[in-house]
Formats: C-alpha cells, sequence, structure tokens
C-alpha cells in the first residue's frame, strides 16, 4: 500500500491535480518546489511544503534536500513531474534507497528530451508511428517546407517555420506535417502503460502551452506509446505530440516529453491515481473536457466556461486565488533574465543537455 507520496514541480496545474486526487484518496502528500509561490503552497492538498534550491544551477544541494526530506517524511514514492526530474534522475541511486523514484535513468531520458535523437531513434522502433524526416540544421534540405527547433526545449517557444537566424548549432530541422494535432500522456511502470490520456487543444498560451483539453482517442497512439514503454522498460510519466496527417492520413510523432502534462486533466475524477501506482491498469480511461479558466479568458475568452475549471475546487480554493501570486513571480523572472513569460515557468528547472550543466 502506497501512504506517502512526494511530488516535486508543485508550481505546475497539473501537479495540483494529481496531489488533489492522491489526497482525496487518502495519500499523504508531500509537495517540493523551488519558487516562492508555487500553486502547491497554497493547497490543503499537502500535508507538508518545502522550498528547496532550483536544480538548475544547485544539483547536488538540490538533490541532497530532496533525499533528507523523503528519509524525514517517511516517503514511499518520489514522483518528479516537471522538468527537474532530468536533475533527479541523475540522484536516483541516492534517492532509490528511500523510496520508489518515479523516472527512468537519465540516457534514457536524454534520448527522450532531445528531439533529433528521438525522431531518429523512433525509425528504429519499428512501429507504424514514427516522427517526420528530420536533420541537423546544417543537414537540412533546401527544397522542403520544414519546423526549426532547438534540440533542447519546451513549449514550442522558439520553434520556426522559417530558418532562424544566426548560429543554430544545436538546432534541428523537421519536415513540415499538417492536420490534426494531439497529444497524450501516460503513467508508466516497469515497461508497461498503467494509463493513458489522450487529447487536442483547442486553446493555447502563445504557439505552445495548452490551457483548454477536449479528450480523443487514436489507437496508433495508444499502440506507440506501448511500444515504446516496452523498448525503454519505462517507468513514469511519458508524453507525446502527434500529428495526423491530413495529407496521407499518417499518424506522426512530432516529439516527447518525459514528464507530467496536461494530459492528467483530462482523465474522469473517478479514476484512482492510487491504484494506478499501485497496480491498477486502465489502458483507456474515462475521459472528460478540462481548462485552465484564467489563460483561456486571456488566450480566447469564447472559450471559457465551456468545461470544468481545473483550478477550481470547492475544497481546495485557495490555489485558485495564488494564481496571481505565481504569475507575478514568473513575471519579475522573465524580466530579470530577458525571456518570455513561458520560458520563465521552467527558468530554474530546466535542463539543455550535458553541456549546459
Amino acid at each position: 500500500m502506497i501512504h506517502c507520496v512526494l511530488l516535486t514541480g508543485t508550481r505546475a496545474p497539473a501537479t495540483l491535480d494529481v496531489a488533489r486526487r492522491l489526497h482525496r484518496e487518502g495519500v499523504r502528500v508531500i509537495g517540493v518546489d523551488s519558487m516562492q509561490f508555487p500553486l502547491g503552497r497554497f493547497s490543503n492538498a499537502f500535508a507538508v511544503h518545502y522550498r528547496v534550491l532550483p536544480p538548475r544551477h544547485n544539483r547536488e544541494n538540490f538533490l541532497r534536500e530532496v533525499a533528507a526530506i523523503a528519509r524525514h517524511e517517511g516517503v514511499d514514492v518520489i514522483w518528479p513531474t516537471c522538468e527537474e526530474v532530468f536533475h533527479l534522475a541523475q540522484g536516483s541511486e541516492v534517492l532509490s534507497e528511500i523510496a520508489r523514484v518515479l523516472c527512468p535513468s537519465m540516457p534514457t531520458l536524454d534520448l527522450l528530451h532531445h528531439k533529433l535523437r528521438f525522431a531518429l531513434w523512433t525509425h528504429q522502433l519499428g512501429d507504424e508511428v514514427k516522427a517526420p524526416a528530420s536533420w541537423r540544421s546544417s543537414d537540412a534540405p533546401m527544397d522542403e517546407r520544414l519546423v526549426w527547433k532547438p534540440c533542447y526545449s519546451r513549449f514550442a517557444s522558439r520553434t520556426s517555420f522559417e530558418r532562424p537566424s544566426g548560429d543554430l548549432a544545436g538546432w534541428m530541422a523537421q519536415r513540415r506535417v499538417q492536420g490534426r494535432e494531439f497529444c497524450t500522456w501516460a503513467l508508466c511502470m516497469d515497461g508497461a502503460v498503467r494509463t493513458l490520456a489522450q487529447y487536442v487543444c483547442p486553446v493555447r498560451s502563445g504557439r505552445g502551452a495548452g490551457c483548454a483539453f477536449e479528450p480523443v482517442w487514436s489507437e496508433a497512439a495508444q499502440h506507440f506509446t506501448g511500444r515504446v514503454a516496452r523498448a525503454l522498460n519505462y517507468t513514469g510519466s511519458l508524453a507525446f505530440d502527434f500529428m495526423e496527417s491530413g495529407d496521407d492520413k499518417q499518424t506522426y510523432v512530432l516529439e516527447c516529453n518525459p514528464r507530467l502534462t496536461s494530459g492528467v486533466h483530462v482523465l474522469s475524477p473517478e479514476i484512482s491515481i492510487r491504484a494506478l501506482l499501485e497496480g491498477k491498469v486502465m489502458a483507456h480511461p474515462d475521459q472528460r473536457a478540462a481548462q485552465l479558466l484564467l489563460p483561456v479568458l486571456a488566450s480566447s475568452p469564447r472559450h471559457a466556461g465551456r468545461s470544468p475549471d481545473v483550478m477550481a475546487s470547492a475544497d481546495d480554493p485557495r490555489p485558485a486565488w495564488a494564481q496571481v501570486l505565481a504569475v507575478g513571480e514568473f513575471i519579475g523572472i522573465a524580466m530579470r533574465h530577458g525571456i518570455s513569460l513561458l520560458e520563465s515557468t521552467t527558468f530554474d528547472i530546466e535542463y539543455n543537455g550535458p553541456k549546459h550543466q
């Protein structure tokens, strides 16, 4: 039986959603984040919440802090939810002596996170779903309609449909496919998919991050996710962006996000996260539409209120109001470092390859 779970990355609405579900299921939930005002700090779903050093530039001390907290609180499971997963994976040998760590090895994470390596690997996997043809920026053909993106990036924050100017070392180019884009999120344990959510985002903040989520289902995406999980003996969150081509009706995988994503929001409230962690399998779960109301209001007001607000909770109301503080902190980070608001949300936890450690 799982009695206590430690969740890192409590700034994310998806992490808050998991915490609330676990709390309602009788699990003691411990929160950890390096922000001053993460959403989890204000939620009564967490029995205790800790602020730790940011892992991007303080990895060793961050790992020591997380290990000490996990040991002190007697946790059964350590679940990294945001990009700190890449830092925690590099301390998993020590952490796994304290609790089960829901993440794969660092080589596996790097394979999935590096967009070009992942794209090329899908062509060796033996599944009908593959990435569109992809090249290093220096090898990109001149006669293709291409999408350009850094090999280490997130939220499509720097994706371009035109060749960017300047130094493109560390960038990739990918054949542009048009059609219906959708996303998935799976919880995997020891190479088996415990559950899988699939959704489209009718509203996005900018080009990347979705803020409204509507259920869909693709057998091809389900098969591909299972194939990847088995091939890598995967444990943890496994998420993909797919495109169903309007031209050849083929399903393509665009990239992988080896972390928790908004897919958890479309899981029906009746689905028990605790039961999934303890061994239950729900390969094709009940799903529902959901949204993040404030970003939807800012991006597309006509969609506001069409589905339940993820942040709203009668028994846990404070995080909805604390969004103002969290956004204020992100704005401050963005201004100090000259980056976008979206980039500020992962500035202190992101992983951009071994050369940037």
